[in-house]
Parts: C-alpha cells; sequence; structure tokens
C-alpha cells in the first residue's frame, strides 16, 4: 500500500519509496544537449547543401568542352542560377592540361555557432574538361 511517498514493507514498516524519473537538472541538460544539437544541424546541412551544388557544376562542365573563358562563363552562369554561397568565381582555379584544362576549386565554409565558436569543413573539387 502506498500513502503519501511511503511504502510498507513486508514487516509492516513504512519505508521511503524509490522515486523513479529524470529530475528537472537532467531534464535541462537532456534539452540544452538536444538544442545544441539542432542547432549544429541547421548549420552544418546548408554548407553540404552548397557543396552538392558545386558538385552539380562540377560534373556538369566535366561533361562540356571549351577553352578557359568558356568555362568561366559556364561557372558563373550556373553559380548564379543554383545560389552558390562561400565561393566565388575568382576561387576556380584553371590549368592547361594536354588536350584540356584542369578545373580545381579547394574552398573552406565557416558556420558561426555561438560566441567564438564556430564550424569549418573544407572541400576540394576537380574536374577535367576537354578542348
Amino acid at each position: 500500500m502506498v500513502t503519501s511517498g511511503f511504502i510498507r514493507g513486508a514487516d509492516g514498516v513504512k519505508r521511503l519509496s524509490r522515486q523513479r524519473g529524470m529530475t528537472i537538472i537532467g531534464l535541462l541538460m537532456a534539452a540544452v544537449s538536444v538544442g545544441f544539437i539542432a542547432i549544429l544541424v541547421m548549420k552544418v546541412v546548408p554548407m553540404y547543401v552548397n557543396d552538392q551544388k558545386v558538385s552539380n557544376i562540377f560534373a556538369a562542365i566535366a561533361e562540356e568542352s571549351g577553352g578557359e573563358r568558356e568555362i568561366r562563363a559556364s561557372i558563373a552562369r550556373r553559380m548564379t542560377v543554383n545560389m552558390v554561397n562561400h565561393v566565388e568565381l575568382s576561387d576556380f582555379k584553371m590549368e592547361s592540361v594536354g588536350r584540356g584544362t584542369r578545373v580545381t576549386l579547394d574552398y573552406e565554409a565557416r558556420a558561426h555557432i555561438v560566441g567564438n565558436l564556430y564550424v569549418v569543413a573544407e572541400f576540394k573539387h576537380q574536374a577535367q574538361v576537354s578542348r
């Protein structure tokens, strides 16, 4: 029989019942942890979505042909249409190799979390474009 937080044992003596569940401190710690992870996901996912747009640009220019001017124009057009962030057209490096052009892009994206805490992701892409 349970009455006012006490439980009567088999020997008939009243004892305190063992409480179960999460304390308010445990609940607050869980809420802070979930909140921090949610903020982290909201900041990191857009960086990877942006990188996927850049990957699509590299996949598209790898199938094209042309000189450096045509390649830059194609990249600029695709960056505008896809609304690419963290990358400028000047970040794309081009070098002539054999009968084509190698296009490379190495960049890092930063996301501010809180205070002086940032998340940094480094991305590298490369494509070979024939002439």
